[in-house]
């Protein structure tokens, strides 16, 4: 399981994956998708995910590359899936429980179902592209959810999907196929689950 080393020599690509990252484009979603609650209760649900779900699986990132492990390879990911369906999981069981906005259940919802499908492909035949994966889940989010109002809004987020997806290529980070894995790994899960929350 040697995958190749990622090559960062493009700074354009280096950086939209930088910003563009799986643990960083949940939030604006989130603020999007959260828009017609009040200020403060808004920042509240999305703090309160932000704490059960990113916030762990940022420090096991970071403790893992402490540890002299890359995250580029296959076996490193496979416990930052384990541990990141294990926050999501009680992320759902909190937001159900505290009676959350019917959207913010479908946004937790659709990775509690991402994630051990992600990890179970990781982990069997190739590495999947996580940032494709939640690239295109978000999308499908704010579009689903009615967020993308106008043809131009649609196109301009699809354009920042497809930017993330070229930036995964052409760091190395993936080859195309894993990154097709990832848009149909990420699409899968949002396309069941937010019919659903309507």
């Amino acid at each position: 399981m040697n995958d190749p080393i990622p090559d960062l020599s493009n700074p354009v690509a280096r950086w939209v994956s930088r910003i563009f990252h799986p643990y960083l484009l949940p939030i604006p979603t989130l603020i999007i998708l959260l828009s017609d609650l009040p200020l403060p209760q808004m920042l509240e649900w999305i703090a309160l995910v932000v704490g059960i779900v990113l916030v762990p699986a940022m420090l096991f990132a970071a403790y893992l590359q402490r540890r002299g492990r890359f995250l580029y390879e296959r076996q490193t990911r496979g416990p930052l899936y384990l541990l990141g369906w294990f926050s999501v999981l009680i992320c759902l069981i909190v937001v159900i429980a505290l009676e959350a906005p019917r959207i913010l259940v479908a946004c937790v919802a659709a990775p509690a179902i991402w994630a051990p499908l992600q990890g179970l492909i990781n982990s069997r035949f190739t590495k999947v592209s996580g940032h494709a994966a939640v690239a295109t889940g978000c999308f499908l989010g704010l579009l689903l959810a009615g967020k993308l109002t106008t043809l131009p809004l649609v196109i301009g987020v699809l354009a920042l999907v497809a930017v993330t997806i070229w930036a995964r290529v052409v760091t190395r980070n993936h080859t195309i196929e894993q990154v097709i894995l990832g848009i149909a790994v990420g699409a899968l899960p949002v396309v069941i689950i937010f019919p659903l929350f309507r």
